[in-house]
């Protein structure tokens, strides 16, 4: 268990914003645990984190299933100690005319972009509760205030995601726990983005930037919270 460093959990890391969160709250003195559903990735991460001296510990995880989310919050725990910090980056899209959204779709988007938040925040709460202190944020997207034509199940994900960090924020911030909604209104310059035709980083949202955002949400003083913030680059209309 680390005795100096706070720890922040990223459940949802790939190679955009989730290693980039990583990258940043690990540069700013965390210890940080990343929640994947696989390790295809996460491995290399966090070997790149341990060589600039950090501690760094990714977890296989699907963050759909109590069980796991559970055992996979208790190891982080165990190593170093309660969370400071958890970010909920995990998401899931897909587009269907609405009478054709099969149920099964509608069902893991809802499970994904909300259920493993509920799930998560859940296991780290109480502890939080305990010392009166945290921060719990959500990553969410312009889906959950304005979602476009067929996008009806993601759209309902993301509106339950963040009417539960509606509520999280008026039942946990009066007792020290800062809940935040961040929507992100844009595509993310991700590896897998890059080759898309017209992608570019001029009508892209930097994940580095976003990240850079998301730590300040971390260190606001609890007098000027922010319960919500969008993100866009400058040429996206909204």
């Amino acid at each position: 268990m680390s005795e100096t460093q706070p720890l922040a959990i990223v459940a949802g890391v790939g190679p955009g914003l989730g290693a980039a969160l990583c990258r940043q709250l690990s540069a700013d003195g965390y210890a940080v645990v990343g929640l994947a559903r696989t390790r295809h990735y996460t491995d290399e991460l966090a070997a790149e984190l341990q060589a600039r001296g950090a501690d760094a510990l990714m977890l296989a995880c699907d963050l759909t299933d109590e069980t796991a989310v559970r055992t996979a919050l208790g190891e982080a725990v165990e190593r170093f100690g309660p969370p400071e910090v958890l970010i909920y980056n995990a998401g899931a899209i897909a587009m269907h005319a609405f009478a054709e959204t099969p149920v099964e779709d509608f069902d893991r988007l809802w499970a994904i972009n909300c259920r493993g938040a509920f799930l998560c925040a859940r296991e780290v709460v109480p502890a939080m509760l305990a010392r009166g202190r945290g921060c719990i944020l959500f990553t969410g997207a312009s889906a959950a205030t304005k979602p476009a034509a067929r996008f009806a199940a993601f759209g309902a994900a993301k509106f339950a995601l963040r009417g539960m960090a509606q509520s999280m924020a008026r039942e946990l911030g009066p007792q020290g726990i800062h809940v935040a909604h961040v929507i992100i209104d844009g595509m993310i310059l991700t590896p897998k983005n890059c080759g898309r035709p017209g992608v570019t980083a001029d009508n892209t949202l930097d994940p580095d930037a976003i990240a850079r955002t998301y730590l300040a949400l971390i260190h606001q003083d609890r007098s000027a919270w922010t319960q919500e913030i969008d993100l866009r680059p400058d040429v996206e209309k909204f």
